[in-house]
């Protein structure tokens, strides 16, 4: 989360949006919030999303990529899960030049 939080710093004035979305309990909110206070970007609770659309979740950390169009980028539940600035650069700093 520190290499996506980064990120997102430097990308967001170019339309960048992020969202994390913990798998905590419901019981858990104020340790999520508390921790979402080390983040610049917004955390919700798995209650608070509907992700039904990226199938089930069984691995954690998963990230999903997806671009301005709603094309889904980065299936999370496949592939490498390491998330690092480099994999961003790569993946979605060229997503944020489309239309």
């Amino acid at each position: 989360m520190p290499a996506i939080d980064a990120y997102y710093k430097k990308y967001k004035a170019s339309g960048l949006e992020v969202l994390a979305i913990s798998m905590d309990d419901a019981g858990d909110a104020a340790e999520v919030r508390k921790l979402a206070q080390n983040y610049s970007f917004p955390m919700a609770l798995k209650s608070d999303a509907n992700f039904k659309g990226l199938g089930r979740i069984w691995r954690i950390p998963s990230t999903f990529v997806i671009d301005k169009r709603g094309i889904l980028r980065k299936n999370g539940l496949v592939g490498d899960p390491k998330v690092d600035l480099q994999a961003l650069d790569a993946l979605v700093t060229p997503l944020l030049e489309l239309p």
